[in-house]
């Protein structure tokens, strides 16, 4: 192999790596369309980043989602990246080399002002020293009336919902409970969380059984759930925060509430399975055995829940 085509396939590579570490699958693919600069030394998410205090590989799914109403109020509002899916003529071309509109990304707007891009940033023109156009950026069209009429989808976010340092998002990153105990951050709540699974699990008088590796995966999902959430907070329709679990949006009091619940259920089941050894001992009956299986099935399905993303509301 020549080593100018192994030299292609590293850069190729180093690429695909850049991208796919966006989890939101949207941002993956406007980061691959033309007109997005997503070189080493030119890069349009990285610049974003940098004017905008956004974390990209750390928003969730669901954060860039595509409308073809082109009158929708997100457009605004919020950051929108304006796609055509074909090439087609330009009806505003000025000059011959602006007469064909590229597929991909033609322009990028936030809060309905054309962006530009600069050697570290990116703004509006007029904001600050910014040169192209973001996107294809074709002479004729950097115009919001006009982006409406030409471009195929476009692609918004929200982007109050994700931006960090005011007093109120600083606020809400101390809204984490676990029982009654309060957290400012993910990870003193995780920490508390796998203490308590701990330390129930260790009044066990007789050998570990499905329930306590059912308890253990629920906070081991509860755990990765919160960190998400607290890393890029994201407020949802009714002023609460949110997280993803399994693709699927959920309020993190939902999560921390849900896992409360299960960490409950789990030290009455420890409590009623140790009752059942004794009982079985003595020979009583099976009131505690057949209470500590219904307790397990309650656990299975808050796990079903947890797993899914579905109905943690629920519990």
């Amino acid at each position: 192999m020549k080593l100018s085509r192994l030299k292609q396939i590293i850069k190729e590579e180093y690429y695909n790596v850049i991208s796919e570490a966006f989890a939101d699958p949207n941002i993956r693919k406007i980061s691959k369309m033309g007109g997005i600069k997503g070189n080493k030394y030119n890069n349009w998410f990285k610049k974003f980043a940098h004017t905008h205090n956004i974390a990209w590989d750390k928003l969730p799914t669901g954060t860039l989602n595509k409308t073809t109403n082109m009158n929708d109020p997100m457009i605004k509002k919020g950051l929108a990246f304006w796609v055509n899916t074909s090439r087609k003529q330009n009806p505003y071309a000025q000059q011959s080399w602006d007469t064909t509109l590229p597929e991909g990304v033609m322009a990028v707007t936030l809060s309905g002002k054309v962006q530009y891009e600069g050697r570290e940033g990116i703004g509006a023109k007029g904001v600050s020293k910014y040169g192209d156009a973001s996107g294809h950026g074709k002479r004729g069209t950097l115009q919001l009336k006009k982006l409406k009429e030409i471009a195929d989808e476009v692609y918004v976010m929200d982007m109050d919902m994700f931006r960090g340092g005011t007093k109120e998002l600083k606020a809400k990153r101390a809204e984490l409970t676990l029982g009654k105990d309060k957290f400012k951050d993910s990870t003193a709540w995780r920490r508390a969380n796998l203490k308590r699974y701990k330390d129930i699990m260790n009044a066990r008088v007789g050998t570990r059984d499905n329930v306590d590796s059912m308890v253990a995966k629920i906070v081991k999902l509860a755990n990765i759930a919160v960190d998400e959430g607290m890393a890029v907070i994201k407020i949802g329709r009714y002023d609460e925060i949110m997280t993803s679990i399994n693709g699927n949006e959920v309020a993190m009091k939902d999560v921390t509430s849900a896992m409360s619940r299960a960490l409950r259920s789990y030290g009455e089941y420890i409590r009623q399975d140790n009752a059942a050894v004794r009982e079985k001992e003595q020979g009583y009956g099976s009131y505690n055995q057949d209470a500590s299986k219904e307790t397990a099935g309650y656990i299975k399905q808050v796990l079903r829940a947890f797993e899914t993303g579905k109905g943690v509301d629920r519990y």
